[in-house]
């Protein structure tokens, strides 16, 4: 049973002069409910006092994130946790770079969901463009800035202090808001299960000895799982393997001919489409999650069919910050 607020008589744990805003911090400290939670009490609650615009220099400071109007613990404590962590963002830097896509980012990267919720991926990575017009200040003249929607690709990782019941929400609310690939990383089994925009409930396992792959983001690259755990992982073998790779395939297209030339091209050509239908299905399966189905366009998905990878990029980020259908239609290229 959850103790009501008049109960915990709790003194605040971090009272730092930055943080809520003045008059906020001191209402909080005043009704005796201004200190984070555990996620299970914060959904247990009704509808807490908290939100990204009056508590953001607390979520940019403080392990924290934001459910249900609540400030809610999230710590990454252990050391293995935080190893692999840095791995995978190394490794995915090294990746989104080569590829020239955008970069990978630590934890404390604040996310702001259409339900107000503000997660924060144990390590994401985010395009350019997606960056550029998503990361934008919480409010007017604010010179904290936050994500208007989920990263492209998030990766969150399992350990003793994550409670499990919630992960299913949780992933549910990035791929609402815009996310197109999620990682489970689970550092005792060595293992990583990929969930993919167009199938949350089920994901593909891979474990330390498979190759795995993110086709949405790096189309033809690949990497040993056992790599994301590994204790002695060089800084030239992060940065050297893509650059090894891509010299690898410049070596090859030049030498190849003919029909062999013919085959390459028409590879790429089908992983792009592959992309370009991934995203298309993305946006049209949000667009009838986000609003009333009979209210969209009938040649919605013809419209969708002309549009490049850049533009449809710029939709998804655009339909997680538009209210109303007609704000998201008045944000597709003439």
């Amino acid at each position: 049973m959850v103790t009501s607020l008049k109960e915990k008589q709790v003194k605040p744990r971090h009272m730092k002069k930055r943080g809520l805003d003045f008059h906020f911090r001191k209402e909080a400290v005043k009704n005796k409910y201004f200190r984070p939670i555990e996620l299970e009490e914060a959904y247990l609650r009704p509808l807490g006092p908290y939100t990204a615009q009056n508590s953001i220099i607390s979520l940019e400071e403080e392990p924290i994130e934001l459910y249900n109007g609540w400030l809610v613990w999230k710590e990454m404590t252990d050391p293995e946790e935080r190893h692999i962590a840095a791995n995978i963002q190394e490794i995915l830097t090294a990746a989104a770079r080569a590829f020239r896509f955008g970069q990978a980012y630590p934890d404390q990267f604040s996310c702001l969901m259409a339900n107000k919720n503000v997660l924060k991926p144990d390590v994401c990575v985010i395009s350019r463009q997606r960056f550029e017009r998503l990361v934008a200040p919480v409010r007017m003249g604010s010179k904290h800035k936050i994500m208007w929607g989920s990263p492209e690709l998030v990766i969150e990782i399992r350990s003793p202090s994550n409670l499990r019941s919630k992960e299913k929400e949780k992933r549910q609310n990035y791929f609402e808001n815009g996310a197109l690939t999620i990682w489970d990383v689970d550092p005792e089994k060595r293992k990583i299960w990929v969930y993919e925009a167009e199938d949350w409930e089920n994901a593909t396992e891979y474990g330390e000895e498979d190759t795995i792959t993110c086709e949405r983001l790096f189309p033809g690259w690949q990497r040993l799982v056992a790599d994301f755990f590994s204790k002695d992982l060089t800084l030239e073998y992060i940065v050297g393997e893509p650059a090894k790779q891509w010299r690898t395939e410049s070596k090859a297209e030049g030498r190849a001919e003919g029909k062999v030339e013919g085959r390459a091209e028409g590879k790429a050509e089908g992983r792009a489409e592959g992309r370009l239908e991934g995203l298309r299905i993305v946006l049209l399966y949000q667009a009838h999650q986000r609003f009333e189905a009979e209210k969209l366009p009938t040649d919605l998905e013809a419209r969708l069919e002309r549009y490049t990878m850049e533009q449809l990029i710029i939709l998804v980020g655009s339909i997680t910050t538009s209210v109303t259908l007609e704000e998201w239609l008045s944000t597709f290229p003439s």
